[in-house]
This record gives C-alpha cells, sequence and structure tokens, in this order.
C-alpha cells in the first residue's frame, strides 16, 4: 500500500463524484472541490451551487467515496455533519465536510491463545485493549463497553479475551502507581453457566458468579444485587478517599456480565427493580473510581423486559455488534443513529476466516467502522 498515488486516487474520486451527482442535478459542473490525504478526505464548494453541504449531501459522497476508495482506506462513519474551517478561501469556500479515513482494511487480530493479552500504551500514557490490528479499546477514555450478537455469534469468546486483557489492565495500572485497595478486579456475571467463561475467569482469579440450579432463579438474582452493592459500597470508599485527594487513581474493577437479557427475568419485580437501580449508579457515576461495565446480550432493549434501562444503555461509549448483515433491527439498539443509507455505506469485508464474528464497533471516539473478531488458535486458558 506504500505505492498507493494519492493524485490518481482524488482524480478518480473527482470523477465519480461529477459523474454520480450531475446525473442527479443537471446545473451540477464540476464545483466541488477535494483534498485526499493518508488518514482524511476533505470535499468543499467551488463556487455558489445549488447543492448544499447538509447531511444528505455527506450521506451521497460517503457512500460513493466508501466503494471508490476500498480496500486502501475504509471511511469512518460519525454521524452529523463534521465541518472544519478553510480560512482564507473564498467566502462559498471557506468550508470543507471532513470524513475521516482508516489507510488500509482492518485487519484481525491472530492470537495465540484467548487468554494471550495484548496492552499496549498510547501517546497519552493511556493503556489500551487490542480488538483488531491497529484498533483499540482504551477503558480510561471510554470506560464501559457492550457487545450485542445471536446466539452462538461470538459474544462469549470474544467476553473471555478481554477478561485475560482487563486482568492484565489492572495489574499494568497499578503498577504504575494506582492504589491497590484490595478490590477484585474481574467480577463476571453468568445466567448461562458456561463452563469456559467460568474457567477463564477462575484463571485470573476473579469472582465468578452464576445461578444454583439447587435453588430458586430469584436466589441468582439475589446474590447477583449483593455483588452489585458490594461494588457500590466500594466506589463510596473510593469517593471518601477522593475527597482527601482528588487526583487519586484506583485499581480498576471490571464488573462482566454476559447474556444480560435474560437476567432480570430470573427474579421478582422486586429484585428486578433493585437490580436495574444498582447497575444504573454503576454505569453511571463508575467510571469516576475506576469501575467499568463490559455487558454482552443478544438483546439490548430496555424497560421493564430489557437488559437495562434507557439511560444505562447511553453510557455504553464503546459498542460492539457482531453481526454478518446489517440492519435496522438488529443495529437499532446500540448504534441507533444509522440510518437505512449508512447503513449502504458501511462495507463489511471478509478475511480468510470469512464471515467468521465480523459486524461493526465504535471504541468510543464516535467512529463507526467495520470490526472483525479475534481469531484464537487455542481456545484453551493455559498461560
Amino acid at each position: 500500500m506504500e505505492g498507493i498515488n494519492l493524485q490518481d486516487y482524488q482524480n478518480l474520486l473527482r470523477a465519480s463524484i461529477d459523474a454520480k451527482l450531475s446525473t442527479m442535478d443537471s446545473t451540477f459542473s464540476n464545483s466541488i472541490g477535494l483534498k485526499l490525504t493518508r488518514d482524511r478526505l476533505l470535499v468543499w464548494l467551488n463556487e455558489p451551487a445549488s447543492i448544499t453541504l447538509n447531511n444528505d449531501f455527506k450521506s451521497q459522497i460517503e457512500q460513493i467515496i466508501s466503494s471508490v476508495l476500498y480496500p486502501y482506506w475504509v471511511v469512518k462513519h460519525k454521524a452529523g455533519l463534521s465541518l472544519v474551517p478553510r480560512y482564507g478561501e473564498p467566502p462559498e469556500a471557506a468550508r470543507a465536510i471532513a470524513y475521516d479515513l482508516h489507510f488500509g482494511i482492518y485487519q484481525r487480530l491472530e492470537v495465540d491463545r484467548v487468554s494471550s493479552t495484548n496492552l499496549y500504551i498510547n501517546n497519552q500514557n493511556n493503556i489500551k485493549i487490542a480488538l483488531m490490528d491497529d484498533y483499540f479499546w482504551t477503558p480510561q477514555v471510554s470506560p464501559h463497553l457492550a457487545i450485542m450478537a445471536i446466539t452462538r455469534g461470538g459474544k462469549t469468546t470474544l467476553l473471555r479475551y478481554l477478561i485475560s486483557n482487563c486482568s492484565g489492565y489492572s495489574k499494568i495500572k497499578v503498577k504504575n502507581g494506582a492504589i491497590d485497595d484490595g478490590a477484585q478486579s474481574i467480577v463476571v456475571i453468568d445466567p448461562k453457566l458456561d463452563a469456559n467463561l467460568r474457567a477463564t475467569t477462575l484463571n485470573v482469579n476473579g469472582t465468578y458468579i452464576a445461578p444454583d440450579f439447587a435453588k430458586s432463579d430469584n436466589s441468582f438474582l439475589d446474590t447477583v444485587n449483593i455483588q452489585l452493592k458490594t461494588i457500590i459500597d466500594l466506589m463510596r470508599a473510593r469517593a471518601d478517599r477522593k475527597k482527601q485527594n482528588s487526583k487519586i487513581k484506583f485499581k480498576d474493577l471490571f464488573c462482566v456480565v454476559d447474556e444480560a437479557i435474560t437476567i432480570p427475568a430470573l427474579g421478582t419485580s422486586k429484585t428486578r427493580s433493585i437490580y436495574m437501580g444498582l447497575l444504573d449508579r454503576i454505569l453511571m457515576m463508575g467510571a469516576g473510581f475506576n469501575i467499568h461495565v463490559i455487558m454482552a446480550s443478544q438483546s439490548f432493549l430496555v424497560g421493564a423486559q430489557g437488559a437495562l434501562s434507557s439511560q444505562a444503555r447511553l453510557e455504553f461509549g464503546a459498542r460492539i455488534l457482531l453481526a454478518s448483515r446489517l440492519t435496522i433491527d438488529n443495529t437499532q439498539f446500540l448504534f441507533k443513529d444509522l440510518d437505512g443509507d449508512a447503513l449502504n455505506n458501511l462495507i463489511l469485508d471478509q478475511d480468510a476466516r470469512g464471515l467468521l464474528s465480523v459486524g461493526i464497533c465504535d471504541n468510543g471516539d464516535g467512529n463507526i467502522v467495520p470490526f472483525k473478531a479475534p481469531f484464537f488458535k487455542d481456545l484453551g486458558d493455559n498461560k
């Protein structure tokens, strides 16, 4: 890809845009300017025209450039209109629509074991967890992560990888000066008693909570609520210490919830209400005390029959949808800002693993991009 000629692609883009828009508007005549760089495309108007720099125009251009630039660039989709100033240009050309680009296709991670860690430090000295090659989740920046997929869609395997990495993340933060107040770094709530998820949790000395079939369903939700109350008590204790030192950083705790849509249904209306309230408080307030939530579910429906409240769902800045085909139905919960046009602009490309655990994601920066879950050569937890 190092031999790519930017000017050639810029000329191709101009020709493609001219051809497309001139058929839609008979008055259109090469009035669009553009500049392509390695990581951004700017599009502006060179002269007064019937075209307006609005969301409809942005979507039309994005549809063209998504296919023309592939596979040497991936267009990052962001909701809304991103305008940048062009100082020193004539009034009609003083602003441009900015399209952020990724140079090259996002590559799937090839990982030796599901217990392998892929941790890096960025320019701001923040630790980040690799999700793909050259694509990362930074819990310090975007504290909570949501993962949605159908049954056997790859949620639990991805959770196991994240648990191993989050455990390593917490240890590094302590080595770098975070206060270890004795809190557990990994707490896993698993209503389906997945043996592999349990093994991964215990492998990092985490707390694993699952139903006991000898007891009632409500007893499981009671146990979950006790654990969540323990986390909130930890938040209170850390808040008291922050009153003495506002800059103090604590050991990171990750609360991992699998198959979240099934949990509220396992209790009475009272225990369900308590569960929702506790989860709300952790999601809305936990980030300030180095407490994170990773939630996986088949659905992120909200309300009495849902996995969580509508406000709590908004707290997930980092989002992953595992789906080989994108529709309004499967994107409406985590990616409701995607309309039909935006869905058509997102290219889910295949690699040597085909459509295995592919989809879309947003690591918290607001850009939605194609996602490929890591491939593990060994699904065991041995070091």
